[in-house]
């Protein structure tokens, strides 16, 4: 199956520059410009307005850039607005030229799609423009202005094989808050979705949403409460790298629950969510505050290596949860290497790890709490008395060593001394586990796995050490 990448980002006028020459045949072109393109990134559009060489019909052209090798531009015939099928960029003319004469005509080129909207309204689509019916497809924001889309339902994906919705690695957060038009990939919202539905809303299978920042300070008044939402029977999603950050107020009728898995699934069906870190999510009337819940998936999960950090209820009896996971007795829940900690609960109902139901099966290790959590609630019982001694519980803040937990300069990465480092198991490479919030491989460079989304700790002596950023 063919992976097919295309840009999503505000710029849609990067460069205009005019072939040069090409080789290749259709639909496929590699073409050297007068003045090589600058800016312009694998995934974007080159669109020609034109005059075409062959009989004089104006149609508005448009390639995808495939290829980026020094000068030469590897371009793929999409569409043409006259009907005049595949033809290479070079000998296509503006003004009234005709074949052999006339102006050669300039590529503009822009972002494939200016909204993720816009990027998941093509993948709904039955007969795609920009992409064959089974590939891979991969939707590469870009930091060029800070992205608003209120909610993005991916609802139906034809026969693709995948769709992932990245950042561009130019682009992506550093772990820490980018601020807007910070020059990263974020998504702020100044619209609140309707209650219960999410901003990125998933319902087919095979999806993965890595390196984006959500930041929903806009929306403290709003009725948004869900950030990711996966509400179908979807297997083969996968949540990573992401940062999540920023929700004070109240919603409406339900508390923030920021990523919610919302139905049951198939037993065989599986989730993964990886190396998240999700801060500052504060319910101010009368309700629950859950950061990570899966509570009612029934098949398998795994919940592997997230950072969660000051997550507050409001109320008599309301309770705040880091992760809340396990109540279909089917359900398989795996379990390690997170850390949750600053939790305010009404009395006792911090609640850092909560397992629905005995009936259900968890594999845990390795994770902590805080010295906030309940003890029946903590890393070590889970609700369930599981009595995972691996874990480590009653931590406090100074233990843990956040770099910053400053309201409003949060750095949730932690320092060379604190309690997570090398404290957790080794969780293999299965859907990018390994990739820490930072890009750093821990399987690569040899090192004992910390707890949390961030690998502090030094590489074991003698491995070299390097950082991969996938792109």
């Amino acid at each position: 199956m063919a992976t097919t990448t295309v840009s999503i980002g505000s710029n849609q006028s990067i460069d205009t520059e005019t072939p040069g020459s090409s080789s290749g045949g259709g639909p496929l072109y590699t073409v050297v410009f007068g003045t090589t393109p600058s800016g312009i990134s694998v995934g974007d559009i080159g669109f020609m307005d034109t005059e075409d060489a062959g009989g004089g019909n104006a149609s508005d052209y448009t390639f995808l850039v495939t290829v980026i090798n020094g000068s030469d531009i590897t371009l793929k015939y999409l569409t043409d607005t006259g009907g005049e099928g595949d033809h290479s960029p070079l000998g296509l003319y503006t003004g009234g030229g005709s074949s052999g004469s006339g102006t050669q005509a300039p590529m503009v080129f822009k972002r494939a799609f200016s909204t993720i909207t816009l990027f998941e309204a093509m993948i709904d689509d039955a007969s795609p423009t920009h992409w064959g019916g089974s590939d891979d497809v991969v939707g590469e924001c870009h930091g060029d202005a800070d992205f608003t889309d209120t909610r993005v339902y991916f609802t139906t994906k034809q026969s693709l094989a995948s769709v992932k919705l990245t950042a561009n690695s130019a682009d992506r957060h550093d772990g820490t808050a980018s601020g807007t038009g910070g020059g990263k990939v974020l998504i702020r919202p100044t619209a609140g979705t309707t209650q219960n539905e999410g901003i990125i809303d998933i319902n087919i299978d095979n999806f993965i949403m890595e390196w984006i920042e959500v930041d929903l300070g806009a929306l403290d008044a709003q009725t948004t409460n869900k950030v990711v939402v996966i509400r179908g029977t979807n297997d083969g999603n996968i949540i990573r790298n992401n940062l999540i950050h920023g929700k004070v107020g109240n919603p409406g009728g339900s508390g923030p629950n920021i990523m919610h898995v919302v139905s049951a699934g198939a037993t065989a069906d599986v989730i993964s969510i990886l190396n998240n870190i999700i801060y500052e999510i504060i319910e101010t009337s009368n309700d629950h505050c859950v950061a990570i819940n899966t509570n009612q998936w029934g098949g398998i999960s795994y919940i592997y290596n997230n950072t969660i950090y000051n997550i507050q209820a409001n109320g008599g009896s309301k309770s705040a949860y880091g992760i809340l996971f396990g109540n279909p007795t089917g359900a398989v829940a795996n379990v390690k290497n997170n850390l949750v900690a600053y939790l305010v609960g009404a009395g006792t109902n911090e609640r850092s790890y909560y397992k629905g139901s005995s009936g259900s099966t968890a594999n845990t290790a390795n994770n902590l709490s805080d010295d906030t959590a309940n003890a029946s609630y903590d890393a070590e019982d889970m609700a369930q008395g599981l009595n995972d001694s691996s874990s480590l519980i009653g931590k406090t803040l100074a233990e843990i060593s956040f770099v910053s937990t400053g309201v409003g300069s949060e750095d949730l990465h932690i320092d060379t001394d604190s309690v997570c480092l090398e404290a957790g198991v080794d969780l293999g490479t299965t859907n990018e586990a390994n990739i820490d919030i930072d890009g750093v491989d821990r399987d690569a460079t040899g090192v004992i796995w910390d707890i949390g989304a961030d690998q502090a700790s030094v590489v074991e002596s003698g491995a070299a050490a390097f950082m991969m950023f996938l792109d």
